[in-house]
Formats: C-alpha cells, structure tokens, sequence
C-alpha cells in the first residue's frame, strides 16, 4: 500500500529530499549510481532528466532510471527496489515514512498529471502553402536553393523524386498565414513537411539556403508546437499509417539537412527503408510508431552529445528491442553499425 503512494509523489520532491542537486532545465545529480555529476562535456545540466509526467527519471549519462522509489533505493542501497532484498527495501519504507505522512496522504486522491495536446498550425493552412510551394524540378538551375542542395552533395535528382522537400512561393505571390510570414520566403525557403505519429500531415520543418548571421538555421511554425512530429519519407509514411509490409529497415535521423541526404540516397539505391527525421521533441514519442519485430532498426544522430542523447532515448523508447548506431564520424574508416 505505502508502495502505491509514493509512487505518486513527484521525483523532484524525492530527489530535493535526497539531497540531489537541481540543475538546468529541471535536471538533478549527481546519479546515485554512476556518480556523473553533468550529461557531457558541453552539456551542463544534471545527468537526472525527468520523464514528462514528472513520475519516473533517468540518468543520461548511464541510462539508468525508474520510480521515485528507485531513486530512493539506488541512493540507499545501489540498485533498483525490485532487485533488493527485504532488509534494504525496509529501508526506503522507512526513508519514506521519515520524509513524508504517509497517513494523511491514504485520504487523498492521487494527483494525475493532465496531459496537455501539442498545439499544431490549422492543417488547411499547413497544406494550401505546400500545396503552392514549388517542386525541385520547377527552379532555376541557378536557384540559391539547388545551389544550398548541391552544397551538401545531395543527388538532385533522387531528392527530387522523394517529393519531399519544396521551396515557398514568392513573397508576394501568395497570403502568408500568422505562423509563417512572408518574410521567411527570403531565406527558410526549403521546406519539408512534418507528421505526427498517426501519419497525419499536420506541420512543416524550413530551412535557410542562405546565412542567417545569427538567427537559427531552421524553423518551425511560429507560437506552435513541434513535440512528437517527424519527417518521414513515403515508406516511412505508410509505417506510421499501419501499412509496413514491404519495408525492410527503419533509420532515424537528426536534423533536416541529414533527412535529406539520407532521402535521396535510399531513393537513388531504391532502398525500401523508412527514414524519420527528428528534432529535439521528435524521439521521446518514438515508442508510438508501430515497427514490426522483423524490421531492423538503424539510428544516424551525431555524433556527439546531443546525438548521444537521442540515440539513448530511441532505445529507451523500443525498450529491449536491439538498435544498430550507425558510425558517422568516420564512415570510411568506421567497422559498421553497432547495437
């Protein structure tokens, strides 16, 4: 019973009450088991992240995590509850009946975090300005954006027959809605369109073919939301629909400019691999994609923090289901893909 109750208790509260320092972003440390102390070299922030219902946590330097409870136990006796024997998970019933009145909390209702919906452009919008854009094959052979394309050694014409990427009309050839002004035709001009994980086409990813000086290089719709949406290539499409016969592999991949790339060469060697693209609110909702178990999966993020992080986070997401990292920084000397 005092199990059940505590396990309702936010692991901020158990983490404050642990000692555990706070950190940016509503991160903790250090971990109780591995001792890091921040997630990378460039990433300052408490190895301890919170999962969204702020119920669970887990290390993202070692990739260990749980309950509120766990935490407790790996402070305590350096393991999970479920692993300890009797006498060390009397020992966190009795952490807890020190820090907290369990009595009072059995005539309370347990607090149920209210989900919260991602908020998304009106979808008529969002496909009357694709529907407008133009198609690669439409432009000037001396168009800044085959100039940026080529720039990164895509294959034009492959790219080209994915249909996934467009550029916006002219400034002033069409009515910009409020969450993509005209302006942005001047330099994020190469778009790409964006699916929830019901395969509904609900947003567009941009990208400037141009420099910035200083502003982000991508964009997403302005005063809304992108959690949980990714960029998918057609097989990847008919995953997220239901319909994955046919598809022998799935990657994920960080970024539009990598999507891209990986597009157009699984187009060009007519692969039949379902490629999402993810930005940081993408992976965590990779548990809702339907892959059947004799897909292999693949995962291309960077190769550096942030794309270490998100490859944990897709295999957290598949629990025990093996992932293959595929070694970007050094694909020529590189031994192949890695679980």
């Amino acid at each position: 019973m005092w199990l059940k109750q505590v396990e309702s208790i936010a692991v901020s509260e158990t983490a404050r009450n642990l000692g555990l320092k706070p950190g940016r972003s509503g991160s903790f440390g250090p971990c109780p088991y591995c001792n890091s102390e921040q997630r990378g070299s460039t990433d300052k922030r408490g190895p301890i992240g919170l999962r969204n219902d702020k119920l669970g946590w887990r290390c993202h330097r070692c990739g260990n995590g749980g309950s509120g409870v766990d935490l407790v136990s790996y402070c305590l006796c350096g393991q999970k509850f479920k692993d300890a024997i009797d006498n060390d998970r009397d020992r966190v019933r009795q952490w807890f009946e020190t820090k907290v009145d369990l009595e009072s909390m059995k005539t309370e209702k347990p607090k149920i975090p209210k989900k919260t919906e991602s908020k998304r452009p009106p979808i008529n919008e969002v496909h009357s300005l694709w529907k407008k854009s133009f198609k690669l094959n439409q432009l000037a052979q001396d168009d800044d954006v085959l100039s940026f394309l080529k720039s990164r050694g895509l294959n034009l014409d492959a790219l080209a027959r994915t249909g996934v990427a467009r550029v916006t009309p002219n400034r002033r050839d069409y009515e910009w809605p409020r969450w993509w002004p005209g302006g942005r035709s001047m330099m994020w001009r190469l778009i790409v369109p964006a699916f929830d994980t019901n395969g509904t086409f609900c947003s567009l990813h941009g990208r400037a073919v141009i420099s910035t000086n200083g502003a982000p290089k991508t964009l997403w719709p302005s005063g809304f939301q992108a959690g949980g949406l990714f960029m998918p290539n057609r097989h990847a499409v008919k995953m997220l629909k239901g319909d994955a016969k046919d598809i022998d592999s799935v990657l994920f991949v960080e970024g539009l400019t990598d999507f891209l790339k990986v597009v157009s060469e699984a187009e060009r060697e007519s692969l039949r691999v379902a490629v999402f693209g993810g930005t940081s609110g993408s992976f965590g909702s990779v548990s809702k994609i339907s892959i059947p178990d004799d897909v292999e999966v693949y995962v291309g993020t960077d190769p550096d923090a942030k794309g270490d992080e998100y490859a944990q986070t897709i295999q957290m997401q598949l629990s025990s289901r093996t992932c293959y990292r595929l070694p970007l920084a050094d694909v020529d000397g590189g031994d192949g893909a890695r679980p």
